[in-house]
């Protein structure tokens, strides 16, 4: 009976030294099967509970995106969940955690509008610049703003200011400012229903984007994402 328990003890702490132990490129491993390998987790350092990653995003058959600066991790085992943080992308760390569903404590991130690509068509043909700035309250409400946006296909400096709002079954996209003028929205189970227009002044100059968001009658584009 002392041997049998030893036994267990043993196989137990063998467990738990094995668990604690784990690398951090465990946790880069299951990130990578659940996103189909859309996400990675480069260069994993330290453990799956503490660690840190360069992170890319990429859709098949496109070059992969990685964030500028390593992504920081620690398990908080109250959630239980991870708190993440990140610089210079991530303006503020915040918690991820899973109860049935993913929910995300309030967080802000920067990042380059070239990620968009990862999108794939249009953006893949538009080539976006500017910034993309983040900000949500959780994992279903979520506001990005396209700031200083810019196109490869239009010679204009800046197309102008853009935002996305995400709430439940709802996605509105307006302009804040700029020659070129985006609206449109998805309501759930419809598919985006969205128009360009561009002001009179700088028509010639976004004649070649207009043509790539969709077709264009008495000047307005109807976007097709």
């Amino acid at each position: 009976m002392k041997s049998i328990l030893r036994f267990c003890t043993l196989l137990f702490c063998s467990l738990l030294v094995a668990m604690i132990s784990a690398p951090a490129a465990l946790l880069a491993g299951v990130v990578s099967h659940f996103s189909q390998q859309r996400i990675t987790l480069a260069d994993a350092d330290g453990f799956w509970w503490r660690g840190s990653a360069w992170v890319s995003v990429s859709q098949p058959g496109q070059s992969a995106l990685t964030m500028p600066g390593r992504l920081q991790w620690e398990f908080e085992p109250e959630g239980p969940g991870f708190r993440i943080s990140g610089s210079p992308w991530l303006s503020t760390p915040f918690s991820a955690q899973w109860r049935g569903k993913l929910q995300l404590s309030p967080g802000q991130a920067q990042l380059p509008a070239s990620a968009l690509q990862q999108l794939g068509p249009p953006f893949t043909l538009v080539r976006p610049g500017g910034l993309l700035n983040l900000s949500w309250q959780n994992a279903e409400q979520m506001v990005i703003e396209w700031r200083a946006a810019s196109s490869s296909l239009s010679p204009l400096p800046q197309l102008g200011d853009y935002r996305i709002s995400v709430q439940p079954g709802r996605l509105q996209l307006s302009t804040l400012r700029g020659p070129l003028q985006l609206s449109g929205e998805v309501v759930s189970g419809l598919p985006f229903n969205g128009t360009a227009r561009s002001d009179p002044e700088a028509a010639e100059k976004l004649a070649g984007l207009l043509n790539i968001l969709g077709p264009t009658s008495n000047g307005i584009t109807t976007l097709r994402f």
